[in-house]
């Protein structure tokens, strides 16, 4: 009961200096719903209305079809039918279109299979994946359709689970809510003792009758009812602005973000009992998300990444949290599934909350 009451007082007293300080907890707090407002935007919305070039080689009732089909798509915009390849190459070099379709000669009276040709401007990476995965797509779904005269199917077929949509934001958003959820909770830890440190109270704790890990407890238990509030926003955020569905149980999702919040909060007392004041913790702070944010495949799939950068990734929070997010969001997997994440983040939670709870004894002492 001793502990617990202490716990308590901690606990209050921490409530009493943030609500002091409701400017810089405020702006805390607001920074990243801004980022991830602006960030949303920025690297997600559909690549849409990509301008193509058609060479119709049959110029017949079919042809005529698949050339509609391409331009009804939302993801091209036929601007030109040019009738030679020659013609459509030269547009694919001076940039006018992104991709070019070939139809070939005797596309309606073919016996065989159909091979459409498309070819796809190359030069801009993020570009080129998409428009390859649309081409396919649009050919796809005209091959599922029945056509009058077509005598043989095009021989392509294309199946897309969990984002048939090809939404970027399916990808980037739940990423950015992890990033931006670390960067909540790491900057409320950091400063929770170089505050007391600043202001010249951490040697009075030194000579108080608390344990270090009462202390870090109490001092958490503010941060931890900040962090679930602004959990509440970011996925209003989430599914009411950008649309992302979210198919597994927020409960669940609950239950593992606890897992997460107490490594991010580990890392958060390492920083703050290591940094001199809270100039030194805040751009440490901003650094670390940084390099987390990277090394956790927010911009690049982690199994994309060289092996010492994948090495290096194992051992950063953020990644299994954004892997555990992007797999609730979009598959709806429940907590067998998960585990394979949800174990190393345990590990690791337990890990950095006992090694911040020995660097502040020792500093303590």
């Amino acid at each position: 009961m001793d502990t617990l009451h202490r716990i308590v007082q901690i606990a209050s007293k921490e409530i009493l200096e943030l609500w002091r300080h409701a400017g810089v907890v405020s702006f805390i707090l607001i920074l990243p719903v801004l980022e991830m407002f602006v960030l949303g935007y920025a690297t997600a919305g559909g690549i849409n209305d990509l301008p193509a070039a058609v060479v119709d080689g049959d110029n017949s009732a079919a042809s005529r079809r698949l050339i509609q089909a391409v331009h009804q798509a939302r993801s091209f915009e036929v601007v030109a039918l040019p009738e030679t390849s020659a013609q459509a190459e030269r547009l694919l070099d001076g940039g006018v279109v992104s991709a070019v379709f070939l139809i070939p000669q005797g596309f309606e009276r073919a016996s065989g299979d159909v091979a459409i040709a498309a070819i796809i401007d190359g030069s801009n990476t993020a570009v080129a994946s998409y428009a390859a995965a649309y081409a396919e797509g649009v050919v796809g779904r005209f091959t599922g359709q029945a056509f009058d005269g077509l005598a043989a199917p095009v021989s392509a077929e294309t199946r897309i689970w969990y984002n048939q949509e090809l939404r970027r934001e399916n990808f980037y958003i739940p990423a950015l809510l992890g990033a931006m959820m670390s960067l909540v909770v790491l900057a409320i830890t950091a400063i929770c003792v170089v505050r007391e440190r600043e202001r010249g109270t951490l040697e009075q704790l030194m000579v108080a009758p608390i344990r270090p890990i009462e202390l870090i407890v109490g001092k958490l238990i503010p941060v931890i009812v900040i962090a679930y509030a602004e959990l509440v926003v970011m996925l209003l955020i989430t599914t009411q602005v950008f649309n992302v569905p979210i198919r597994g149980s927020l409960a669940l999702y609950a239950g593992l973000m606890a897992v997460y919040l107490l490594a991010e909060m580990g890392v958060g007392i390492l920083i703050s009992v290591l940094a001199g004041s809270q100039s030194q913790a805040l751009p440490a702070i901003f650094l670390l998300v940084t390099m987390s944010s990277t090394l956790a495949g927010f911009f690049t799939p982690v199994d994309m990444m060289p092996p010492l950068v994948q090495t290096a990734s194992a051992f950063v929070p953020l990644r299994y949290f954004i892997d555990i997010t992007r797999q609730l969001f979009a598959k709806g997997a429940g907590f067998y599934e998960l585990a394979p994440q949800l174990l190393p983040l345990a590990g690791m939670s337990v890990a950095l909350f006992a090694a911040s709870a020995w660097a502040l004894k020792r500093r303590m002492v």
